[in-house]
């Protein structure tokens, strides 16, 4: 009988290792399905990026530099291979996953694609770009774009490298309580004269993972100052007019520059959208005040764009690089004067 008692309480024994054993295998129950009707989907709230370990960032490193680091995910260390984006056009700098997301540089802005989707129909990615305006401004013109299709929720967050920003997010559809199938979290970050827009978009689906690696990224971010402190920054806008919507006159283009590129566009909602961009070859400061920057058309076209000598919120257009050619070669319906 004694013996008896000794099997069992040894069976027992065994079982509860074994069960301490699966547990640690990661093996999970399933929950037992709900008696309750589905309802509406939640709104999805992203972890506070504030609330994520810190991840440590060395100052001096340069455009294109990789390097490892550790994130938080599910609870769990992963170990991620970084690089370094250094953009002095728009002013910051931070660090993306260059194995999950594939980088996009394009004019006024950076975006990192998820590797996993088209890249000419992209659901899960992260655009980063400057506007002009305060807070309060651009945060006012993000809302009037996403309300049309959107409910939103606004509120603050706080970035370990770029301190405190307006945070909007746009995940249930307008007038229900539905979660729409693609969500947009909104980072709206001072930075100098303007802002910098950090928007992930996000697959419903995707948002807790996309939303965590986005937020590390983001919490790597800093603002530098843009590089283009020359005079040249802000919107430029052309002499000569064309029109918009029938009968309504606009300039023929709006012009930014870059360190870089001239970028042309026009304007939609108080917003520049690019049309296209031309690559600089020289940039240069004038001994009397004002600069040069001389530039090369997809066409072919070389041309300068000068200060004006008694206006330096005007820049003459000359069709060549030749400074003895100007006279011939000026064209003044594509000369620029600065937007107020």
């Amino acid at each position: 009988m004694k013996n008896n008692k000794k099997i069992v309480i040894s069976a027992a024994l065994a079982l509860v290792l074994l069960m301490a054993l699966l547990s640690g295998c990661g093996i999970v129950k399933t929950p037992a399905e709900s008696a309750e009707p589905a309802t509406a989907a939640e709104p999805v709230v992203v972890v506070d990026p504030a609330a994520a370990p810190e991840i440590q960032v060395e100052t001096g490193r340069q455009d294109g530099e990789r390097f490892e680091a550790t994130i938080m995910l599910e609870g769990m260390e992963e170990t991620v291979q970084y690089e370094h984006v250094r953009n002095a056009a728009l002013g910051f700098e931070m660090d993306y996953e260059y194995e999950s997301l594939t980088r996009r540089t394009e004019p006024g802005r950076e975006c990192f694609v998820s590797v996993w989707d088209q890249p000419e129909d992209p659901w899960n990615y992260l655009e980063v770009s400057f506007r002009a305006g305060d807070v309060d401004a651009v945060s006012a013109s993000v809302k009037a774009a996403l309300s049309q299709d959107y409910e939103l929720l606004e509120d603050s967050r706080d970035l370990e490298h770029a301190g405190s920003c307006r945070y909007i997010e746009a995940a249930v559809i307008k007038g229900t309580n539905n979660m729409a199938d693609k969500i947009q979290m909104v980072y709206i970050i001072p930075a100098g004269d303007g802002c910098i827009v950090a928007t992930a978009h996000c697959a419903a689906e995707a948002a807790e993972g996309f939303g965590r690696r986005f937020n590390y990224m983001l919490n790597t971010l800093s603002i530098i100052g843009r590089k283009a402190e020359t005079g040249l920054t802000g919107t430029w806008q052309t002499a000569s007019i064309g029109y918009e919507d029938g009968d309504t006159m606009a300039p023929e283009f709006y012009v930014q520059f870059t360190d870089t590129d001239i970028v042309y566009g026009h304007m939609k909602d108080g917003e520049f959208v690019v049309d296209h961009s031309d690559k600089i070859t020289s940039l240069e400061a004038l001994a009397g005040g004002g600069y040069r920057v001389q530039a090369e058309a997809s066409n072919g076209v070389r041309y300068t764009y000068q200060t004006c000598d008694t206006d330096p919120d005007v820049l003459e257009y000359y069709e060549t690089w030749a400074e003895e050619d100007f006279a011939e070669a000026y064209r003044g319906g594509a000369s620029l004067s600065r937007c107020a």
